[in-house]
């Protein structure tokens, strides 16, 4: 039968394979995104969007999953809004005690809550977090965070505190300066010039900047220009920059253009429009579209210098700027054209190989069933067979036992015990009788004749099955045991559990229990199991002492 089975499941079994397969290659390209969310968080975007959340099957993979992808919106500078299952991840990382990702995730739902308009809920379990956590490194990321999601949602008190703690606990002054820059710059977002202005101050009467680099220094009072420029103080914003220029002029280009676009908009306020049309003509304003902020804000400065100079906005400027402006707004909505387009493409194909893969899984799942429900059955009878065949075995040695148990009592002469006597009568005129007449062969019958002295018909096998009779000899045998029986527990026990009880107490064995009451020798177990716990009988405990201790009155009932 196995070698007739095992072909039947070869193929099944590959296709299971193939499914399993194609698990893992989703699993892999999740691992691969996690992988390269430090070095190119683009590329794990990209990666991340050719698994299918829905094909995840395990909790630590969907948490997985949730977590990447809100940690690659945060690098690649993307809002949070979309991340709704950020709690999702949190709860399960809690739960398995991953305290890591568990932190990962809190904070990242914490920049979700702000995101969304809720930053009461973000600061508050930012508060909690800290409160849980000991190590110091983890602390300071926790507090670094913090500043950040304090900045993006303009909540000074918040970055205030993070900020201040994050100064206490470093000795480094370019670090220092940068937390003190971050409340500053809070407080001149809020309108608070001369609060911001302050702590710049402080900054430099510590003596901070002079333990700086040159070009650290020169970032340092180039932030401090733009700050007090904006705060309406031109004239000592120029001073500033030229101060920053004699300290260093050697950067990289992004600072150099940062720097640069600073110093046009500081000369311009003060109302040196020559000195700051110099700066910007330093910049290839055509070369910085690739950053559309640093465009835009050049071109406009530059459309206001010749406005206040001439009185005419610089009609080529502004046809040049609007026409990149268009360009970029075409060129993003053929991108997201293109890529509308190839999501429904993906998603058609996604379709088709979604309902193969579910039409494959359905007729693997058939077969499937089909083959256990089929070994099963088959299993089942077998067993059932088997456990027969030893039954009857065994009740053929127990009906063998019996019959010389029998012979022995017919002759053992006057000193036979009560149970001797009970057992020869039993055997003459009960189940065992019934037994044997079940199977009508020719052995049978003269092992009815020798027990019960008898000729049996067929008629005749009924009526010796009186149960009444041994419940009146078990009764003149054991001073009246199951008259008290039933007066003591009336209602209590079922037929077979009193047969049992009675049997019990003239001495049977479970095995001749189990054929004089025509039952297996586990359904006897059970019964024997019930009739304890209504007696209240201790496991393994002997129930037929109890009951006599019980009668003899050594014992309350």
């Amino acid at each position: 039968m196995i070698k007739k089975i095992v072909p039947i499941l070869i193929n099944p079994l590959l296709l299971l394979l193939f499914l399993a397969s194609c698990g893992h290659g989703t699993k892999h390209k999740l691992d691969m995104a996690y992988r390269l969310l430090d070095e190119s968080p683009d590329s794990a975007y990209i990666t991340l969007r050719e698994v299918d959340y829905t094909d995840l099957d395990t909790d630590s993979l969907r948490a997985k999953y949730i977590l990447t992808k809100a940690m690659i919106h945060k690098g690649i500078g993307r809002s949070l809004v979309t991340d709704t299952l950020l709690s999702d991840a949190v709860a399960y990382y809690s739960s398995v005690g991953d305290t890591a990702n568990w932190l990962e995730a809190s904070q990242l739902l914490s920049r979700y809550d702000v995101a969304v308009g809720n930053p009461i809920s973000a600061f508050q379990r930012l508060d909690s977090i800290i409160t849980l956590v000991d190590d110091p490194e983890l602390l300071w990321d926790i507090h670094l965070n913090a500043v950040e999601i304090a900045d993006d949602a303009q909540n000074p008190d918040a970055l205030y505190a993070h900020a201040d703690w994050l100064a206490n606990h470093t000795d480094n002054p370019v670090e220092i300066i940068d937390f003190m820059t971050a409340k500053s710059f809070i407080d001149y977002t809020q309108g608070n010039f001369s609060r911001a202005v302050a702590a710049f101050d402080t900054i430099i009467a510590r003596g901070y900047p002079d333990q700086l680099s040159p070009i650290e220094a020169a970032d340092f009072l180039y932030n401090y220009a733009d700050l007090i420029d904006g705060a309406g103080y031109h004239r000592e914003a120029v001073e500033l920059l030229e101060k920053a220029h004699r300290s260093t002029e050697t950067t990289d280009t992004v600072t150099l253009v940062s720097r640069t676009i600073t110093a046009a908009k500081i000369y311009a306020n003060a109302g040196d429009l020559d000195k700051a049309m110099e700066y910007l003509g330093r910049i290839n304003h055509d070369a910085t579209i690739t950053v559309f902020e640093v465009y835009m804000f050049q071109a406009i400065l530059k459309a206001a210098i010749q406005f206040r100079k001439t009185g005419v906005f610089p009609t080529d400027l502004m046809y040049r700027t609007s026409r990149a402006v268009y360009k970029r707004h075409l060129a993003t909505e053929l991108d997201r054209y293109t890529a509308l387009e190839s999501v429904l493409e993906l998603n058609e194909d996604k379709y088709h190989l979604q309902l193969q893969k579910h039409r494959l899984w359905v007729l693997v799942s058939s077969v499937t069933l089909l083959l256990v429900i089929g070994c099963g059955v088959g299993y089942i009878i077998m067993t059932r067979r088997k456990q027969r065949l030893v039954e009857a075995e065994e009740r053929a040695e127990t009906l063998a036992q019996m019959l010389k148990d029998a012979e022995k009592a017919e002759t053992g002469g006057i000193d036979r015990s009560a149970a001797d006597k009970l057992k020869a009568s039993l055997l003459r005129q009960i189940g065992i009788i019934k037994t044997f007449a079940g199977a009508p062969t020719q052995q049978s019958r003269d092992a009815l004749k020798k027990i019960s002295g008898v000729s049996l018909g067929a008629d005749s096998v009924e009526t010796l099955v009186d149960w009444p009779m041994v419940y009146s000899m078990i009764d003149d045998l054991y001073e009246g045991f199951h008259s008290k029986l039933l007066n003591a527990y009336p209602d209590t026990f079922t037929d077979k559990e009193l047969q049992i009880i009675a049997l019990l107490k003239a001495g049977f064995s479970t095995k001749e229990i189990g054929v004089l009451t025509e039952q297996s020798s586990a359904t006897v177990y059970v019964r024997k199991t019930s009739i304890r716990k209504k007696l209240h009988t201790p496991e393994n405990g002997d129930f037929i002492a109890q009951l006599d201790d019980l009668f003899t009155g050594k014992k309350s009932h």
